[in-house]
């Protein structure tokens, strides 16, 4: 992840379900440290996932950052869609829902 407070935030996601398939994202994020929103977009994914689509957002506090450059932080508000094979993401059997 590449963050900047005056051109914003871009970056990559895996999420990881518990039988280890994966689903891809990419982020882009706007604003400060203290005020943002940051958008990611599935571009697909391995296992149940493959062809995986949709979109989520959320806002993310920096809650600590270390000396080594490690950061700690929450995210708020999370949404977003997802559609597996034509079909919405909650219709399918344990499909991460965001």
């Amino acid at each position: 992840m590449f963050n900047d407070s005056a051109t914003g935030m871009v970056g990559r996601a895996v999420w990881t379900d518990e039988n280890g398939d994966h689903v891809y994202s990419e982020l882009q994020g706007t604003g400060t440290a203290s005020n943002n929103k940051i958008t990611g977009t599935f571009v697909g994914g391995t296992g149940r996932f493959v062809g995986v689509t949709g979109t989520y957002e959320f806002s993310w506090r920096y809650m600590l950052a270390d000396e080594e450059g490690a950061v700690e932080g929450q995210s708020m508000g999370l949404r977003g869609r997802a559609r597996l094979n034509g079909q919405p993401a909650e219709s399918a059997k344990g499909a991460p829902q965001a």
